[in-house]
């Protein structure tokens, strides 16, 4: 163990606890976020940007329309929130060169679209990381925060130095750590997003995609190691089996 790093576990003080908590929920909350995201995202975003004239104003089909891609990344489906709508929205987007069809009596509007852009990729890789800093901030939020809180509980004497430095160190260290975690997912994110478009931005880039190829290789081997052990254990389980199918075969031969 490093003593250098060893903290007690067991001071008397609520102000790291907590601040640990907040730190863990942004990860959380974070990586619900990327989940969310997804390179399909590129032409949804394109298409609630297009702007139609309706009525002799200008609006955009994301307010006429939900716009979603629910079962193909090549395929988009607008729910034309007005059905007097339809004919002029396909109309548009016919025009505009996506093939379009609209089934009669349907509010819904399929249209195909080509592979996200180089560009369009960049745009959701570039908010990746708008998002991935935001999220630094708040980490650093959090510290800064309870970092004022432990100084005035200090200053009147509600804890002394020593558990003031002991809880600064903790969540100095949690920072650190979750910050890494944040920068990791960010990463990942990105990656997967750009694909072959992928290149580093950061300065710790490189040493963060390290640190991914160590954890999916990992995992790699966890998931082979766990299908090795599930073979074996049908593999046991089939010879167990085989004597009572030999007896009940035997038994059921000799009372025939």
């Amino acid at each position: 163990m490093d003593d250098e790093n060893y903290i007690p576990t067991n001071i008397e003080e609520g102000y790291s606890p907590e601040a640990i908590a907040n730190l863990e929920r942004a990860i959380e909350e974070f990586a619900e976020t990327m989940l969310e995201i997804k390179s399909e995202d590129a032409n949804i975003k394109v298409f609630r940007s297009l702007q139609i004239i309706m009525n002799g104003r200008k609006r955009r089909i994301g307010d006429l329309a939900n716009v979603e891609s629910p079962d193909d990344p090549m395929k988009i489906q607008l729910m034309v929130y007005n059905k007097e709508n339809i004919e002029t929205v396909l109309e548009f987007i016919r025009e505009n060169g996506f093939p379009a069809k609209n089934e009669e009596g349907s509010q819904f509007i399929n249209v195909r679209v080509p592979k996200p852009s180089r560009m369009q990729l960049e745009e959701i890789g570039d908010d990746v990381n708008r998002r991935t800093n935001a999220v630094g901030a708040r980490l650093m939020k959090v510290k800064t925060n309870t970092g004022l809180r432990i100084r005035a509980a200090t200053e009147k004497e509600y804890i002394d130095q020593r558990i003031a430095g002991i809880a600064t160190k903790k969540i100095d260290l949690h920072l650190e750590r979750c910050t890494k975690e944040i920068r990791i997912i960010g990463l990942m994110k990105r990656k997967q997003i750009l694909g072959s478009f992928f290149k580093v931005v950061e300065r710790d880039d490189p040493d963060l995609l390290k640190v991914i190829t160590k954890r999916v290789k990992l995992e790699s081997q966890r998931v082979e190691n766990e299908n090795q052990l599930r073979i074996q254990a049908e593999a046991l389980a089939s010879q167990a089996l085989e004597p009572q199918v030999t007896n009940q075969e035997q038994t059921n031969l000799s009372t025939s």
